[in-house]
């Protein structure tokens, strides 16, 4: 069941995003960005799923409990006293309203329709922000943590998907990166500082949660977020400097790029999202993650600390990802397709994935 939570999460906050950045780029004058066609059908896609997709949490603490009480009266339970189950009822009812909001409307091109759009998918946000682990630990702070985590998120990879994949073309894209260069500035910032509040929260020491999956997932989001600053960074100046020397430039494919970092890291926080926070006697054995054992054999208990100590193949590990980290600008250079790039920026990631991993020492 856990396969199929990670799934819905990870297509849970995609919805969010193409939500979030169709409505966005409907409010913002068409002499401001490329012309785009979102049709009613790519908003209703997200918005049918988005309630179905938010139930998995739910249904898998039903089966948890189901063998004592029974599939139904513990479906009620869920849905009636946990926080997981009341925060997915008020899911529902704002889904209905987001649905029959683009049903009935008779043109998505109106700013009222894209505000009221705006307004209701910022109030499914806070409804999942609401079912987090982050609220349960600490219900003011971790849902304001959560909601702009999310929300900022969905703001840059939504407006990112949309002009990647719905331009008809290439129109005031100048004016369109003047904007957002500043709005993805601010969404970094926005994510960064949340993210920082939602570990003081759920993680005991960021270093030593590496040990077990909670925070491996962490590790593995955070060193994809290098390559993503790298794609702002070319997006942000690269690009603007090559479209007023070259107007025939395509910058699409990066856009593309960016938007698939963005989606892995998606992936990954809804992986490590489901799994147990790094909390109390949390280092023991059983409890270490695979992908540590991999590398460390050593017996871990209680008392166990991560350090460092730098030696031959950290030295490597490090000058392998300055290689892949030069071979994703090459490849902006000599114009590679965007999925050789995507595949550089993984192998920088596993690189100093690697570095770090052969660099640890237990004590």
């Amino acid at each position: 069941m856990d396969i199929f939570v990670i799934i819905s999460q990870t297509l849970l906050y995609l919805c969010f995003s193409v939500l979030t950045g169709s409505f966005i780029l409907l409010l913002v004058p068409s002499n401001y960005r490329p012309d785009l066609k979102i049709s009613k059908v790519l908003l209703l896609i997200p918005s049918l799923a988005l309630p179905v997709f938010a139930f998995f949490p739910v249904l898998d603490l039903t089966l948890y409990i189901a063998p004592r009480l029974g599939l139904f009266e513990s479906l009620k339970i869920v849905l009636t006293t946990y926080t997981v189950g009341t925060a997915w009822d008020f899911t529902l009812l704002g889904s209905i309203l987001l649905v029959l909001l683009i049903a009935l409307a008779k043109s998505t091109e109106k700013r009222t329709f894209a505000f009221l759009g705006i307004l209701l998918t910022s109030g499914l946000i806070i409804t999942v922000a609401w079912s987090s682990h982050a609220s349960t630990m600490d219900p003011i702070l971790g849902i304001i943590s959560d909601f702009i985590h999310l929300a900022a998120v969905s703001v840059w990879v939504g407006i990112l998907l949309i002009i990647g994949w719905c331009s008809l073309n290439q129109k005031n894209w100048l004016e369109f990166l003047s904007w957002f260069s500043t709005v993805a500035i601010g969404c970094l910032v926005a994510t960064a500082l949340s993210g920082l509040f939602l570990m003081d929260i759920l993680v005991e020491g960021y270093i030593d949660s590496w040990m077990v999956s909670y925070g491996q997932g962490l590790l593995i989001k955070h060193l994809f977020l290098l390559p993503l600053v790298f794609y702002a960074l070319v997006n942000g100046f690269i690009v603007k400097y090559k479209l007023t020397k070259d107007d025939s430039f395509n910058p699409i494919p990066w856009i593309r790029g960016e938007g698939f970092i963005l989606f892995v890291i998606f992936a990954i926080t809804a992986f490590f999202s489901q799994q147990s926070p790094p909390h109390g006697h949390y280092k023991t054995s059983e409890a270490v993650s695979p992908l540590f054992r991999f590398f460390h054999s050593d017996i871990i208990d209680a008392g166990s600390t991560i350090g460092f100590v730098v030696n031959s193949s950290t030295v490597s590990f490090f000058f392998l990802s300055i290689l892949c980290l030069g071979l994703i600008g090459l490849s902006f250079f000599k114009k590679a397709p965007i999925l050789l790039t995507f595949l550089f920026s993984c192998l920088f990631v596993m690189s100093l994935y690697i570095m770090f991993m052969v660099t640890v020492v237990i004590r």
